[in-house]
C-alpha cells in the first residue's frame, strides 16, 4: 500500500488493478485497453499465465474480487538479460467491461511532460509501511524529482528509461505490493512502480519505469495482435466516463 496519502474507493482510480500470484496479492497494474494491463516484469516473471489472476473494479481485491485469467505476457526481448527493463504487458483472456469502477488510462507519450517538480499521483493496495501489510486502496500526491536527485540516491541503478518521484522530506511513497502500479501525470500513465529502498525514505525516492520511453514498444506490441479488438489501447476519448 502507498505510504502516506489517503484511502479512496476504486472509482477514484478505476484503472488500478491487483495482480495475484498463486492466490496471493502480489502487485499492482494499470488498465490500458479492453484486453491489456501494464505492469512490471518482475510481477509476472514466471511467465506462466495460469499462475496469475487479475482483479479489477474493487476497493478490496482480497475480499471482493473475481479473478480474470491471463492469456499471455509480452515483454521486451532485452528484459531477460537486463532486469531494469522492468515492464510487461498482460493480455487478458476476456474483454473488460468499462464502468464507473473499471476504466482505462491513456499512455503518456511525451517524456518532456514529466519534468522535475511535476505533480504526480500514485495508488496501490500494498504495504502501509516497510514490512507491514494491510489491503486498503490508497492514493497519494508526489512530484517528479530532478535527475540529479535520482542519480545521487541510486548511482549504480539509474538509466535513461527510469525516473524517480517522491517528496523531499519522505513520508509519502509506494511500498511493497505496489510494484507494477501507476504513476499518473496530467491524467495519463507516466510511470510504473519499479524500485525503492525501504518505503518513504527521504534519501531514497521511488524509482519508476518511464512509460513515454516505452510508448512505441507498447503500441507496436498491441498492433501486432491478430485480433483487431486486441490492437486497441486507451486514448482520452475511449475512457469510460
Amino acid at each position: 500500500m502507498v505510504v502516506g496519502g489517503f484511502q479512496v474507493g476504486i472509482e477514484t482510480v478505476p484503472y488500478q488493478v491487483a495482480i495475484f500470484y498463486a492466490g496471493e496479492l502480489l502487485c499492482g497494474g494499470s488498465i490500458i485497453g479492453l484486453h491489456w494491463v501494464l505492469t512490471s516484469y518482475h510481477c509476472v516473471s514466471t511467465r506462466i499465465p495460469s499462475d496469475y489472476g487479475i482483479v479489477v473494479g474493487v476497493t478490496n481485491p482480497e475480499a471482493d474480487g473475481r479473478k480474470i485469467h491471463v492469456e499471455d505476457f509480452i515483454f521486451p526481448a532485452v528484459t531477460e538479460s537486463d532486469k531494469t527493463y522492468d515492464i510487461a504487458l498482460v493480455k487478458l483472456n476476456q474483454s473488460l467491461v468499462y464502468s464507473e469502477a473499471v476504466q482505462c488510462i491513456p499512455l503518456l507519450s511525451v517524456h518532456d511532460a514529466i519534468g522535475p517538480g511535476k505533480p504526480a499521483y500514485i495508488s496501490g493496495f500494498g504495504f502501509t509501511q516497510d514490512g507491514g501489510a494491510e489491503t486498503q486502496l490508497k492514493i497519494a500526491t508526489i512530484q517528479v524529482l530532478p535527475w540529479q536527485t535520482c542519480q545521487e540516491a541510486y548511482p549504480s541503478l539509474m538509466r535513461k528509461y527510469l525516473l524517480c518521484a517522491g517528496v523531499t522530506e519522505g513520508q509519502v511513497d509506494a511500498c511493497q505490493g505496489d510494484s507494477g502500479g501507476p504513476l499518473v501525470v496530467d491524467g495519463q500513465l507516466a510511470g510504473i512502480v519499479f524500485f525503492g529502498k525501504g518505503c518513504a525514505d527521504p534519501n531514497h525516492p521511488g524509482v519508476y519505469i518511464s512509460v513515454p520511453w516505452f510508448y512505441d514498444w507498447i503500441v507496436d506490441a498491441a498492433r501486432n495482435q491478430s485480433n483487431a479488438e486486441n490492437r486497441e489501447l486507451c486514448t482520452a476519448s475511449k475512457q469510460a466516463l
